[in-house]
């Protein structure tokens, strides 16, 4: 197969879940609101309005009530506890805790600790009115993220529904690979052995391959969800063509033995899951990890290759990047899970990558693995 030349359905970014479907998403799950909240009670009361209209439960400070715990402690327990995180930075930074940290601030690195997902606003940076630890702190984070403005609170509002929507849409429609085709599914159904999946695809030469791939009745074809990737063979493949450019497909797909490690060797002293970082590392941002010590053992790994030059879309890039990135290190047994993903904004042709996983345990009885963590700058994306 080649990489170079993967189908990817581009019009899938553009999905949208039903009102039904978002509830069902929102509901129980928890959405961290970070401010300071003498200085934004208006703001936090739409934001609330916005969390509580699509099902979601916003966690606030002023709802924690009395506990025998410090405020430091509870609010960081309330990040740890939710499932997404909504941060608004206006012009004041805030005071400082003994960690030399606001509590916003705080509260950021811990959703960031902790891979929840982030939802940024910024206010007031055209005043020249902004403390310059406030202003450090979005610069920092616009390494990574992207931010959004507000004009007021009911716009502010908005915005944050809307940006849950998408998030359940993302959520509730996972990018999924088979074969050199990607595209989102729908419904993704797996018992260990089949893997049943339904999609709308809007791209033509991905229909095409699927047709191809089931006419050949192809076997050794590469799958990979957000959380699994293995060979499978394409037992069936059913469409259903609702327009010119649109086709509903359901695939049955018999999963295969998977392909053996290629990087859990430990060399010259040097650990299984270091060589895997060193490896990456050096695919990915161009160091020299691996040095000589490693010679002909070890080799640069880039999981991203075939998404360079492609110039896609960063509703595209980051979901489908995320995908090539898991399914690398799944396939070659160098993790378990990926525990977060983060792809910054383009900068002149360079975006920072920061990515934590866990390894897989090797014996039962052996302690939990230690996350490893690679972080970086990658070009040509």
């Amino acid at each position: 197969m080649d990489d170079a030349s993967l189908l990817i359905d581009q019009r899938s970014a553009s999905l949208a879940a039903a009102g039904e479907d978002v509830r069902a998403w929102a509901s129980g799950r928890r959405v961290f609101v970070s401010s300071l909240i003498t200085d934004m009670p208006d703001e936090r009361a739409a934001v609330r309005t916005a969390i509580e209209s699509v099902g979601a439960t916003a966690v606030m400070f002023e709802d924690l009530g009395a506990q025998d715990i410090s405020a430091e402690q509870a609010y960081l327990s309330g990040v740890r506890s939710s499932e997404v995180y909504v941060g608004m930075w206006g012009s004041r930074y805030g005071v400082r805790m003994p960690d030399g940290y606001s509590a916003t601030h705080a509260e950021f690195l811990e959703a960031e600790r902790n891979g929840l997902r982030l939802c940024l606003f910024v206010h007031g940076e055209t005043g020249g009115e902004m403390d310059g630890a406030q202003r450090d702190l979005i610069q920092g984070a616009r390494n990574l993220y992207t931010t959004s403005p507000w004009s007021n609170s009911e716009d502010l509002g908005r915005r944050v529904r809307r940006r849950l929507e998408e998030l359940a849409a993302e959520e509730l429609a996972p990018w999924v690979r088979v074969g050199r085709t990607l595209f989102r599914a729908r419904e993704i159904t797996n018992d260990g052995k089949t893997i049943s999946l339904t999609a709308a695809v809007r791209s033509d030469a991905v229909h095409a391959e699927l047709v191809r791939l089931r006419d050949d009745r192809a076997g050794g074809v590469a799958f990979a969800s957000p959380h699994t990737a293995l060979p499978v063979q394409i037992a069936e493949l059913s469409t259903r063509t609702v327009s010119t450019i649109g086709h509903e497909e359901r695939l049955t797909l018999v999963a295969q033995e998977q392909r053996g490690s290629t990087m859990r060797a430990s060399i010259n002293g040097v650990s299984a899951d270091e060589v895997g970082q060193r490896a990456l590392s050096d695919g990915l941002f161009g160091t020299s990890l691996l040095g000589q010590q490693m010679g002909w053992m070890a080799r640069p790994i880039d999981p991203l290759a075939p998404l360079r030059g492609l110039a896609l879309d960063d509703s595209v890039l980051r979901p489908v990047a995320r995908l090539l990135f898991a399914e690398r290190l799944i396939t070659d047994q160098a993790a378990s899970r990926i525990d977060s993903f983060a792809l910054g904004p383009s900068h002149q042709g360079a975006r920072r990558l920061r990515a934590t996983w866990t390894p897989p345990q090797v014996y039962v009885n052996e302690p939990d693995p230690a996350p490893v963590s690679i972080d970086g700058t990658v070009t040509g994306l």
